[in-house]
């Protein structure tokens, strides 16, 4: 696996495009914070812990463009044939989408904080203002969240092998579940909110934390681990490529 993530983290240094994403995620986390400055009375804590909801479709369609590019190129076949195992083919490039989306994640964040510094954005939020320790944690549970959706923008790349169809796809799948959640509760109703992976973010986010919001979130981290790790590499090994 080590083989492969060298290899495919040389690929991304050398890719041009990925290198302008990169660094664009600065300013598209500025603008973000110009954004949420529309708002009456926003705080610091506000605009950092809504950065990855903001830009979770940037993430998706930066992951559906490095894993459908192989596919499209056809330079997947080099891969496969490099005599690395296909299990390791696909959990190395699914780590390689990870570090990817973590880097433009935290790229993003820095660009909204230095942004919100400049503006003079208050600190307070409700009354309380964050230490280090609630804007650390608001980071790494965005950063949990991260590897979230690269994990779901990964699988359905890899199952679909398209571009554009990966990315509508992504994106359908990510704002189509909250609406189900909530269909689903109305017709056997009973409150299905904890399924609601949006929300549960959102509440995490800004460290509204209680027992059925971590409950909802393991949910969702076993479901997309099930799907990634069990279901996605099944597919990679039994398809010819």
């Amino acid at each position: 696996m080590k083989k492969i993530v060298s290899a495919e983290m040389y690929k991304v240094r050398h890719n041009l495009s990925f290198f302008v994403s990169m660094i664009a995620s600065v300013p598209l986390g500025a603008l973000f914070t110009i954004v949420m400055c529309l708002v009456p009375e926003v705080t610091m804590p506000d605009i950092i812990s809504g950065v990855v909801s903001y830009y979770k479709i940037f993430f998706i369609v930066m992951i559906a463009m490095y894993v459908t590019n192989d596919y499209e190129k056809g330079t997947i076949k080099a891969i496969v044939s490099s005599g690395v195992s296909k299990s390791r083919i696909y959990f190395g490039r699914l780590l390689v989408s990870i570090v990817i989306s973590e880097l433009m994640f935290l790229m993003s964040a820095a660009g909204a904080w230095i942004c919100a510094v400049v503006r003079n954005v208050p600190a307070a939020s409700g009354g309380q203002v964050w230490g280090a320790r609630e804007y650390a944690e608001s980071i790494v549970i965005q950063m949990l969240a991260v590897v979230l959706y690269a994990m779901v923008g990964y699988f359905i790349s890899v199952i679909l092998r398209k571009q554009v169809i990966s990315i509508m796809a992504a994106v359908f799948i990510l704002y189509f579940e909250p609406m189900a959640a909530q269909n689903l509760g109305k017709i056997i109703h009973a409150d299905l909110s904890i399924l609601d992976f949006s929300n549960t973010v959102v509440q995490m986010e800004e460290l509204n934390i209680t027992g059925s919001v971590l409950l909802g979130f393991a949910i969702f981290i076993v479901i997309v681990g099930v799907l990634t790790c069990i279901i996605g590499t099944e597919v990679f090994k039994r398809r010819d490529i």
